[in-house]
Order: structure tokens, then C-alpha cells, then sequence
């Protein structure tokens, strides 16, 4: 009887049961933006976490207005978990809110993506535009054309 109680015991030992080996992980992303052409107006800001967001103009999983100073941009995200991400960022030089573009839809404000992706006839995709966050700190650099 001895035996069968001291086996239960080692069986239901908190060692023996298996562990969650997918913790979620966190780090601080930076993301410097420059390539402006002045100070005015403001950077608007956009951190996507999955292609459907990313495609969508309506909706950001982060977002921000952001002053440019000196011609650039500097954010850092800090408790991010780790994942897949884009980001999308354009100088709204006169703070309307959106990116202005002329009679043939071409912006003429400046704009850029993360890995500086570029597109045609329109903004480049999200495979081309996402980037893996896996480090405790880490900084992309994005530059507006």
C-alpha cells in the first residue's frame, strides 16, 4: 500500500506534468523615420500586427500622430510581443488626417513602409512590408519618399 501511495505521489508531482513551452515573449521595437522634407504638420503613425489590418484604411493595431523634429521621426514601442508586424507611416504636412494625393490619386505627401517596401499602383503588399519582432530591443528604420 506504502508503494502505491509513494508512485501516485511521484506521478502527480508537479514536475511530471508537462509545461507551457510557448511563453509569450515581450521587447521594445524603435522605429526611426526620416526622409522629411520639413518640420511641419505631423508623422502619422500605423503598427499593423496581421495582413488583414495592414490591407484595411480603417482600422491600426497601433497608431499615432507624431511631431517631426529635425526632419525625422523616433518611436519606440516598448512591452510588444513578439510577432509578425508592418508598419505604414506618411507626413500629413498639413494635419488634415489623411494622405492627399492629386487628380490621379498619386500622394503628394510623403509616405513609407517598413523594410522601405515599395509598391505599384499603390502601397506594396504585406509580405513585401512585414518584418518578425523576435528581439528584446530592436530598430527599424523606415524613410519617407
Amino acid at each position: 500500500m506504502m508503494v502505491i501511495a509513494i508512485v501516485l505521489l511521484v506521478m502527480l508531482s508537479p514536475d511530471n506534468f508537462s509545461r507551457d513551452s510557448t511563453s509569450i515573449e515581450f521587447g521594445s521595437l524603435t522605429v526611426k523615420v526620416t526622409g522629411f522634407a520639413s518640420d511641419s504638420g505631423n508623422c502619422r503613425f500605423a503598427l499593423n500586427n496581421s495582413e488583414e489590418i495592414y490591407e484595411r484604411e480603417d482600422s491600426v493595431f497601433i497608431g499615432k500622430i507624431l511631431p517631426i523634429k529635425n526632419r525625422e521621426v523616433t518611436i519606440t514601442i516598448d512591452s510588444l510581443i513578439y510577432g509578425t508586424y508592418a508598419v505604414k507611416v506618411f507626413h500629413d504636412e498639413n494635419s488634415n488626417g489623411k494622405l492627399d494625393s492629386d487628380m490621379l490619386g498619386i500622394p503628394s505627401e510623403k509616405y513609407g513602409f517598413s523594410n522601405n517596401a515599395s509598391g505599384w499602383f499603390g502601397p506594396p503588399s504585406w509580405e513585401k512590408s512585414r518584418f518578425m519582432f523576435n528581439e528584446k530591443e530592436m530598430t527599424i528604420e523606415i524613410t519617407v519618399d
